[in-house]
């Protein structure tokens, strides 16, 4: 008998040009914001437009414009503290994954006390005093504007966790294809790529259930047909609202069935690798984990496959044929090659602060098995 539970209590306001409606959307949250954005954000006038949207609806705005890749508890906390010296009532994470975790980790750290850092890990529970968050994607991968998790790392532990909440998830997402027209190519390809991980990890997981499973399914076979386009032609709109739409399906898949083993890996790569790109990370060891996977649910499997090579029923020579057409930069295989005890490192670290997300997975692992995953990914 189906036995599941699937939620997603959130606005998710999608398409051309509704970035201009921030300020009308946001006033139900009060007249005093924090936008929390990356200094590109800041340049390029996007987060201006934010801000005159703000003006225009009568709301005041501070600005944090130091969001960095991989935020740190360090920077989540001076977000924080601009937050309580400004006394905002809520906070706008515009840009890709990093501002819009950076926004969730200051809703908590501006309200709860001590440093983002405790509620990270898990030591200390998130309660529903949070600051409202809104959500503005500027990327189509991280899915962060349909999720209650938000990533952050600790610099001084080399740990990566992915602190979780309901009351972190965006009370309002806006999705505007138009702000991703001009993502450079190489940040295309590793947000996309993360758009069929979440998908991929999300259809296979344990938690999976069937309404997830619709949300995932879309979202790999959107991925398969318009990530080639957006790579090839960053500026086709109609591509870049499609793969938009993948990463929230996607998004919305993760953010009831999780993610697994892959990712979790990734998390503890980018925590030990600092300059390692969470994309590059995936890409590194995920044809591995999916011949790993694919002794489990061959129908899904089967799924997968056909979407990216019709006719063919064999999930890793499909990824081979259709991921070769990009370009990927592994500074992992390097990495490894330059410090070879960092495969035990990554495999034993697999299964500390995130070992239940692994769990998760479609067939059980241990250190030894990730090890070898290591191991045959950088060979």
């Amino acid at each position: 008998m189906l036995d599941f539970e699937f939620n997603q209590s959130q606005k998710i306001v999608f398409g051309t040009g509704k970035i201009n409606e921030a300020g009308n959307l946001g006033k139900v949250f009060g007249k005093r914001a924090i936008l929390v954005c990356d200094p590109f954000c800041r340049q390029s006038g996007t987060a201006g437009r934010v801000l005159n949207s703000l003006k225009a609806a009568g709301i005041s705005c501070a600005v944090y414009d130091e969001v960095i890749p991989n935020p740190t508890c360090d920077s989540i906390d001076k977000a924080a503290a601009l937050a309580l010296a400004t006394d905002s009532e809520f906070v706008i994470g515009l840009g890709g994954g990093s501002s819009m975790d950076t926004a969730k980790g200051t809703a908590v750290a501006a309200r709860q006390p001590g440093g983002i850092w405790d509620y990270a890990i898990g030591n200390k529970p998130i309660s529903d005093n949070v600051m409202p968050v809104m959500a503005i994607s500027t990327t189509s991968g991280t899915g962060s504007q349909c999720t209650m998790f938000a990533v952050i790392t600790n610099p001084r532990t080399r740990q990566k966790p992915g602190m979780g909440s309901p009351y972190i998830l965006p009370k309002i997402a806006i999705i505007d294809p138009e702000l991703m027209l001009t993502l450079p190519q190489g940040q295309t390809l590793i947000t996309g790529f993360d758009v069929f991980c979440h998908a991929v990890e999300a259809y296979t997981s344990n938690a999976s259930s069937p309404i997830s499973d619709v949300y995932a399914e879309r979202a790999i076979e959107l991925t398969a047909r318009y990530l080639p386009t957006v790579y090839r032609e960053g500026g086709n709109l109609e591509a870049r609202s499609m793969m938009a739409l993948a990463d929230t399906f996607a998004g919305m898949a993760i953010n009831n069935a999780v993610v697994s083993l892959a990712h979790v890996m990734a998390h503890v790569i980018g925590g030990h690798c600092e300059d390692v790109a969470h994309g590059d990370a995936l890409y590194a060891i995920y044809r591995e984990v999916l011949k790993f996977n694919s002794a489990a649910l061959p129908e899904k499997h089967r799924f997968i496959a056909r979407q990216l090579e019709p006719g063919s029923d064999d999930v890793v020579s499909a990824f081979d044929h259709f991921y070769k057409q990009f370009s990927f930069i592994n500074k992992f295989k390097e990495k490894c090659r330059l410090e070879p005890n960092l495969i035990d490192i990554v495999a034993k670290d697999t299964f500390t602060y995130m070992s239940g997300i692994v769990g998760l997975n479609p067939v059980t692992a241990d250190v030894d098995a990730v090890r070898q995953i290591i191991r045959k990914s950088v060979e």
